[in-house]
C-alpha cells in the first residue's frame, strides 16, 4: 500500500494529522515472460534476444490473501525450462502477530544447463528434445518477527536432483563425486535487520542480513554455506545520498562439485561492470559504494479515475559508483582472469523508482580490463 501522512488544520496549539490510503491490488495474474540469463545484459547482448532462451508461462500472485499480509504464489512457466510451483507464507499467523508459516512444492525440468565455465563465462549443453536436468523441492518455513527491524526466517526441505549423462560426459564432478543424482536434506537459517526509510531503495539507516544453510547429511552432497549482506546509508546536504554495501560468502568444506562453487556473478553478488562475467569459487565478496543525487520527482497523471493508478510518481536519482571484490577459487583454471586477484570497476548511471517498490538502474561501467558499456537492471539489490 501507498501512505502518505501530512499536517492539517493548525490552529493554535491544535493540529490535525490527515492520512491517505492507497490500497494495492491484492491478486496478480499476468503472463510471465523473462530471459534464463543471469541478467538482461547477458540476454541482449551476448545472445541477440533469442526467444528460445526465454520462460513463458502464468503467474498468479496473492498477496494480504486473508487480511495478514500472507501471500500465494502459482507458477505454470514453459519455454526454455518448465516449472510447476505452489508457494504459500502467512508472517502473522498467530494473536500476537510475531510467528508466520509457509510451504513450497516445485518441481523443474531444464533442456540446457550450465555445466562448466571457461574465461569466466558460463558453457552450456543443451538437447532440444531431452531435459538435461531436473529438480524437486518440498520443504517448510518458520518465521519470527518481534518488530519491523527484526525478522528470523528458518527453512527445512528436501531436495532430490539429477542430470543426464551428456552433462556428466562434459563436467564428471558437475554433481557430487560423479553422481548422476543426489538427494539431500537442507536446512537454512535467515536473519535481517532492516533499520531503513525505504528498503527497495535506503537513503538513510542500515541493514544487516545473515544466512547459514546445510546441505546433505553423511551423504555425497557435504555443504556448509555462510552468507552475510550489509550496507549503510547517508543522507547529505544538496540532496546528496551515499551508500556502502558489502556482500561475502564462504562454502566449506572447499572441495566442492560445480553446482555448489558458483558464487561471483550468479545473483545479487556482482560488480557493476563486470555483468558479462562470472567468477567460481568457494570464498569472497564485494564492496559496492555509491554516491547520487536526487534530480527529479514527477508525477505522470494516467487519466484514469483511479485513486491508485490516476497519478503515477517517479523519482530520479543520478549517480557515480566504485565497486570492489574478490573470490577465492582453489581449483582456478588457468584461463581464469579474475579468481584469486583484486577485482575492482566503476561508472555512473540514473536510478527510476516509481510504484509498487519497482526500482530501474540504468548504468553505464568499466571495469579493470578498460572494457566498458551500457547495462540494465531492476531491483538487483
Amino acid at each position: 500500500m501507498d501512505v502518505t501522512v501530512q499536517p492539517c488544520h493548525w490552529e493554535g496549539d491544535t493540529l490535525d494529522i490527515m492520512v491517505e490510503l492507497k490500497e494495492r491490488w491484492y491478486y496478480w495474474p499476468f503472463f510471465y515472460f523473462k530471459p534464463i540469463d543471469r541478467n538482461w545484459n547477458v540476454w541482449l547482448n551476448q545472445y541477440d534476444a533469442s526467444l528460445e532462451r526465454v520462460n513463458y508461462g502464468i503467474k498468479l500472485k496473492g498477496d494480504n490473501i486473508t487480511g495478514r499480509n500472507d501471500k500465494i504464489n502459482i507458477w505454470v512457466i514453459d519455454g526454455y525450462a518448465r516449472q510447476l510451483t505452489l508457494k504459500y507464507f502467512n508472517p502473522f499467523a498467530d494473536r500476537s502477530l510475531r510467528h508466520g508459516y509457509g510451504f513450497e512444492l516445485s518441481r523443474s525440468f531444464t533442456r540446457e544447463v550450465n555445466y562448466g565455465s571457461l574465461g569466466n563465462r558460463q558453457q552450456f549443453f543443451k538437447a532440444p528434445d531431452e531435459f538435461m536436468r531436473r529438480q524437486y523441492y518440498a520443504g517448510l518455513t518458520y518465521s519470527y518477527r518481534k518488530g519491523s527491524i527484526n525478522r528470523h526466517t528458518a527453512r527445512l526441505g528436501y531436495v532430490s536432483e539429477s542430470v543426464s549423462d551428456s552433462i556428466l560426459r562434459r563436467n564428471p564432478e558437475f554433481l557430487a563425486e560423479g553422481h548422476r543424482s543426489v538427494s539431500y536434506p537442507m536446512l537454512n537459517y535467515h536473519f535481517q535487520h532492516l533499520d531503513v526509510d525505504y528498503i527497495p531503495y535506503p537513503n538513510r539507516g542500515h541493514t544487516f542480513e545473515f544466512q547459514f544453510t546445510r546441505m546433505g547429511v553423511g551423504g555425497p552432497v557435504d555443504l556448509w554455506q555462510f552468507n552475510a549482506r550489509g550496507s549503510r546509508h547517508w543522507t547529505l546536504p544538496r540532496k546528496l545520498f551515499f551508500s556502502l554495501q558489502g556482500d561475502m560468502g564462504l562454502k566449506l568444506p572447499f572441495d566442492q562439485p560445480f553446482v555448489n562453487r558458483n558464487l561471483m556473478g550468479y545473483g545479487d553478488m556482482f560488480l557493476r561492470g563486470l555483468e558479462y562475467y562470472v567468477v567460481d569459487g568457494v570464498a569472497g565478496g564485494v564492496i559496492r559504494s555509491t554516491l547520487r543525487r536526487r534530480v527529479a520527482d514527477w508525477r505522470l497523471r494516467t487519466g484514469l479515475k483511479s485513486r491508485t493508478y490516476g497519478v503515477i510518481p517517479f523519482q530520479f536519482y543520478a549517480k557515480t559508483f566504485a565497486d570492489f571484490g574478490y573470490v577465492y577459487d582453489p581449483q582456478r583454471n588457468a584461463d581464469d582472469r579474475l579468481a584469486n586477484r583484486f577485482m575492482y570497476t566503476g561508472g555512473f548511471g540514473l536510478d527510476v523508482i516509481t510504484i509498487y517498490d519497482w526500482v530501474v538502474r540504468l548504468e553505464f561501467s568499466f571495469n579493470q580490463f578498460r572494457e566498458g558499456g551500457f547495462f540494465f537492471h531492476k531491483n538487483p539489490f
